[in-house]
């Protein structure tokens, strides 16, 4: 009873359902809870729910259903809501009818595990309080040796001043026309449901020549974060997130958003966080706002705020959780700590921070888990901020001038030589390192091999996808597994060559050897990752080691668009700026019939900088290509400037996915109607043939330098 009491003081409870039905409530009752003795019932419009409703983690038996209820009077009273399930829209056929309460605890946020559910079974839901309801729908998987069909989408990164939520509109239309047997079952969302900043410099969308405007919403108000409950944290990040209410001001404003309520009350999501529901190119507890430890850096206090929020807003089911057969769950509620804002110590040998600070923040609550849907799928969903290590090159080292960026554009071999620390040259790290024209103390010479999962969760993750059954293993993965290279070319004062991204598996690149070998090494086949983070899509074959003459295809990847955040391309558009590199980015082949801002950022990373510098020279794609080299070769699809959603069917003998990129959502869409689809890049993934993943059919407008 006392875990009971604390768990619903967290809006957190457990409704079992009744499989042969309860008898629904007739209209007479209103389908509201009765009024306390003496009290005349309530007024329509008492009550709201701002946030709309959402289902989440569905399995066979079960689903988490969530909503917010307040008092539009602000009254700061708890809220009786009632919560119903039944089989049919009409509701009808009730399977559950229970009384809880929304309280300011919890931020009046309710999470409900509904219990003893039919596999495979479309349900509706609707939370009452006095005269006012709001209704959503939500479906269980298949049971685990269902031999069906299974339609997942996966989306990531919904920036709300840099874009509209266009993508999920466009999610709902385009799943209306879809046949009944490849509707969707459930989204994946791989992160940045959230951002933490806000402000000058963090608040406002690129218009088509690459300059800030403010949004509006369809109601005409600016498409802007309010300022934070608490004023927030300000210093080299600006402004950002420092409480629980200001965490919780961010979901309330993101889940404001009509197109999302509606996906929301749609489909169950299946969530998980990447940076920015905590803080950017987080790792642990550490922020990376800045190039060294200063005093606004070691963020616990943030890291438990940030995971208080997530777990009160994100319908989850964590303790409890079913794993892989024979694998044990790991996943756990969040538990309240308290903490100090404490500077870290040396990693220990799993390199993680030992710091007592450090270690209770990240410890408040585990999310990594994986479902089953049906025979043929086994979703895998890990957690690549709370256990990874700091960045191979320090941000103090990466800050100085010759860096493009602090986390990307930096020079391949350093960034592996760093991490793998103490095992680099076979255990024998060299103790300085070449810097431009100095050399500084190689920083990294005593340290373990970078992680990004962190010793317990890799050793979860090799055991569930080992024990699984299932047909295809789908990864739900943070940030991009293939390479992303930039070749290196001399003429072009490029001496090596340079990764986009050492936030990205790029950057630890040993743990990524490690897992993918392992893969091999166990036959583990018919593995799908399934991306976002990168705000660009991608599609291609996953190698055991990118490094060795002839490597192994073991895995596929398909990268999607984030949601609304401003492109990969605009990221370096404006970068480069006034820099030699900024016509390995984008040309202005309006002269030929092309756009101003050609995405020449595609070329390079299909063909190499000669190619791309072709391009920007003679505006002829053939030309270019007589200096085409094969920059990544596993790559099958590149497109760096795009917004959208990724679309899989799974069935027992192949993967048929859709990388969807919208029109650029920076206009209010109608309710009836997406921002339309620009292009659909259409791949099959054949079983146990990794290499045989086809090449893009589309539809649509091709990128460029294909269209």
């Amino acid at each position: 009873m006392k875990r009971r009491e604390f768990l619903q003081r967290t809006g957190w409870f457990v409704v079992g359902a009744s499989l042969v039905g309860l008898p629904a409530c007739s209209d007479d009752h209103g389908n509201s809870p009765p009024p306390m003795d003496g009290q005349e019932p309530e007024a329509k419009g008492t009550y709201a729910f701002p946030q709309g409703v959402a289902s989440g983690d569905p399995r066979a038996a079960s689903v988490v259903l969530w909503t917010r209820a307040t008092r539009t009077s602000g009254d700061a009273a708890s809220v009786t809501l009632r919560v119903e399930v039944s089989g049919d829209s009409a509701f009808t056929a009730l399977v559950a009818d229970r009384l809880i309460a929304a309280t300011a605890d919890s931020d009046f946020t309710v999470r409900v595990l509904m219990t003893n559910l039919a596999p495979a079974t479309s349900y509706y839901y609707r939370f009452t309080a006095g005269q006012d309801q709001i209704i959503g729908q939500t479906r269980t998987a298949p049971a685990a040796n269902a031999d069906v069909q299974v339609n997942l989408a996966w989306v990531s990164c919904q920036d709300y001043s840099a874009g509209h939520y266009g993508a999920y509109r466009q999610l709902l239309v385009d799943d209306d026309a879809r046949p009944a047997a490849d509707k969707l079952h459930a989204i994946v969302h791989l992160g940045d449901m959230i951002y933490e900043t806000r402000g000058d410099g963090f608040q406002g969308a690129l218009d088509d020549n690459f300059q800030v405007i403010t949004l509006k919403n369809a109601d005409g108000s600016d498409r802007l974060v309010p300022a934070f409950p608490s004023g927030g944290g300000t210093g080299a990040s600006g402004n950002f997130a420092r409480t629980v209410d200001d965490y919780r001001h961010l979901y309330r404003t993101f889940f404001s958003d009509p197109d999302l309520q509606a996906a929301r009350a749609r489909w169950p999501f299946i969530a998980i966080w990447d940076d920015h529901e905590f803080t950017d190119d987080c790792w642990q507890s550490q922020a990376n706002y800045t190039d060294a430890q200063t005093l606004d850096e070691p963020s616990q206090t943030r890291r438990v705020a940030a995971s208080q929020a997530w777990f009160e807003y994100t319908p989850a089911q964590l303790t409890g959780a079913e794993g892989a057969v024979g694998v044990d769950s790991q996943a756990k509620d969040f538990a309240a700590v308290t903490v100090t804002d404490a500077a870290f110590t040396a990693p220990d040998a799993d390199n993680f921070v030992a710091e007592a600070n450090n270690k209770a923040a990240v410890g408040a609550i585990t999310i990594y888990r994986s479902f089953r849907f049906g025979k043929h799928v086994e979703l895998v969903m890990t957690d690549e901020r709370s256990y990874r290590s700091d960045h191979a090159i320090p941000e103090e080292i990466s800050s100085q001038p010759g860096f493009l960026a602090r986390r990307n554009v930096l020079p391949l071999p350093l960034v592996e030589l760093l991490d793998q620390g103490k095992t680099a040259n076979g255990g024998n790290p060299p103790p300085k390192i070449p810097l431009g024209s100095v050399t500084i103390d190689n920083p990294r010479v005593d340290s373990p091999p970078g992680t990004m999962l962190g010793a317990a969760q890799k050793a979860w993750w090799k055991a569930t996808m080992k024990a699984s059954d299932a047909t295809w293993k789908l990864w739900g993965n943070e940030v991009t597994m293939m390479r992303l290279r930039i070749a290196a070319a001399e003429s072009l004062q490029i001496p090596q060559d340079l990764v986009i991204s050492a936030d990205a598996w790029d950057g630890y690149a040993s743990e990524r050897a490690e897992l993918m070998t392992y893969l091999k090494d166990q036959g583990i086949k018919n593995v799908v990752l399934l991306t976002g983070d990168i705000h660009a899509s991608f599609a291609g074959v996953v190698y055991d080691n990118f490094d060795v003459p002839s490597p192994t295809p073991v895995a596929c990847e398909l990268v999607g668009a984030g949601v609304s955040s401003n492109s990969l391309f605009s990221f370096f558009k404006l970068a480069t700026d006034g820099q030699p590199l900024s016509a390995l980015v984008t040309v202005d082949a309006t002269s030929v019939g092309g756009a101003k801002f050609t995405e020449n950022m595609n070329l390079l990373l299909r063909s190499g900088p000669l190619a791309a510098v072709t391009y920007q020279q003679t505006l002829d794609v053939n030309t270019a290509n007589t200096q085409a080299i094969a920059a990544n070769p596993h790559l099958k699809y590149v497109d760096t400037n795009t917004q959208g959603y990724g679309y899989a069917k799974i069935s027992a003998d192949k993967v048929e996915a859709t990388i969807v990129t919208i029109n650029r959502p920076i206009t209010a869409a109608s309710s009836a109607a997406g921002p339309g689809v620009k292009r659909a890049a259409n791949f099959t993934i054949p079983k146990d043939n990794p290499a045989g993943m086809t090449d893009p059919v589309f539809t649509g407008t091709k990128p460029f330098p294909l269209g």
